[in-house]
């Protein structure tokens, strides 16, 4: 991990006066007569995780949430926010930090982004995005990158319309 990201997270993960970690209280914003809460996600949210990684297309038990949200919380370059309506978690976003060695700067990678499919076209991916954007900002990221299976067509025009270029292809193997 480079100075500059060892720096940035050990100033992220400062306390203030309150106890809050700085720049991690919740959002909250009501669009379309409904009120919507961002704030960081916590093991309470394995149930609703769960379900959104199944319907993004990873089907996942409650337990295989409750143990990476447990590990994306003790990992200082992870990054996973929830958004709630109702108190209902009905978005997620996972994002790490990572050294690109390439040029020598470090990116935010964005592992997931879901939304469920009945809370849809009221913005709350874009707001989820837009905070893991303030994420990278805040820890001097060079950009952005995700993947999205081809087959995601909507998506695909969701991250165009955001700003978002196709720049290269994802070549996977298991090990």
């Amino acid at each position: 991990m480079s100075r500059n990201v060892e720096r940035t997270l050990q100033q992220t993960r400062h306390k203030d006066g309150r106890g809050e970690v700085r720049g991690l209280s919740p959002i909250v914003w009501e669009r379309d007569d409904m009120k919507v809460i961002l704030r960081r996600a916590t093991e309470a949210d394995a149930k609703h995780a769960a379900s959104l990684l199944t319907e993004l297309g990873y089907p996942s038990t409650e337990a295989d949430a409750r143990d990476r949200l447990v590990r994306s919380l003790r990992s200082a370059p992870s990054y996973c926010l929830v958004a709630e309506v109702a108190a209902e978690v009905v978005g997620l976003i996972s994002a790490e930090l990572v050294f690109y060695f390439p040029t020598g700067s470090t990116i935010c990678r964005i592992t997931s982004l879901v939304v469920s499919s009945q809370h849809r076209g009221h913005g709350l991916g874009r707001k989820l995005l837009t905070a893991a954007i303030d994420f990278a900002r805040e820890h001097h990221c060079s950009g952005l990158e995700l993947t999205s299976a081809e087959a995601r067509v909507d998506a695909h025009r969701f991250y165009r319309r955001l700003g978002f270029s196709r720049t290269s292809f994802r070549f996977f193997q298991t090990v």
